[in-house]
């Protein structure tokens, strides 16, 4: 009985999304190890976070930004850069950007995939509705929100099922994550 070798994959996509993930791979875990190490053997360690814990925040919608991981985040620029990077190879319709010429706050941001419109409810308005619409025919259903702001925070909402080929969120109009849609300066990714 000989042994075979193991066959390359038929398809150039599955080659190349293991090509991506290795790169991920390879440019996020080094700063995620460091993340957890302190110089100094007397001083504070800083929070321990991992090339995991990044990985399963950007990838999964129901994973809710832990205490040690935003402490992580909020000590180490490398590690915030890390997620983003994250967040912006799992975004389904790619990043949503205000209108080239917006200045103070904007209501409107688009993608390849999505149109997010932000309207103040009518019947509240202390309430403001998040509208992303799914573009033409995408077979791509949303489950969440990355709000990612100058300060490099990030805000992950995860979205509930799109209704006619529109999600719905109605947040509070003087929340931090309406605050952060508003801004010209935020970045906005839909996974």
């Amino acid at each position: 009985m000989t042994r075979s070798e193991p066959r390359a994959p038929d398809t150039p996509d599955l080659a190349e999304a293991v090509f991506v993930a290795l790169e991920t791979l390879d440019r996020v875990a080094p700063a995620a190890r460091r993340a957890g190490r302190s110089e100094d053997p007397g001083s504070a360690r800083p929070p321990r976070a991992g090339f995991d814990d990044l990985y399963r925040f950007a990838n999964d919608p129901d994973m809710a930004l832990s205490g040690d991981l935003a402490r992580a985040l909020a000590s180490s620029p490398g590690l915030r850069a890390d997620l983003r990077l994250l967040v912006e190879r799992a975004a389904r319709g790619g990043i949503l950007v205000a209108a080239a010429a917006s200045s103070g706050t904007i209501t409107t941001r688009h993608g390849t995939s999505f149109r997010m419109t932000l309207r103040e409810s009518r019947a509240d308005r202390s309430q403001v509705y998040v509208l992303i619409q799914i573009n033409g025919k995408a077979a791509l259903s949303p489950r969440a929100l990355f709000v990612i702001d100058d300060a490099s925070a990030c805000r992950k909402v995860s979205l509930p099922t799109p209704l006619n080929g529109t999600v719905q969120l109605l947040l509070d109009a003087d929340s931090d994550i309406v605050a952060a849609l508003r801004d010209p300066a935020t970045e906005v990714f839909v996974q």
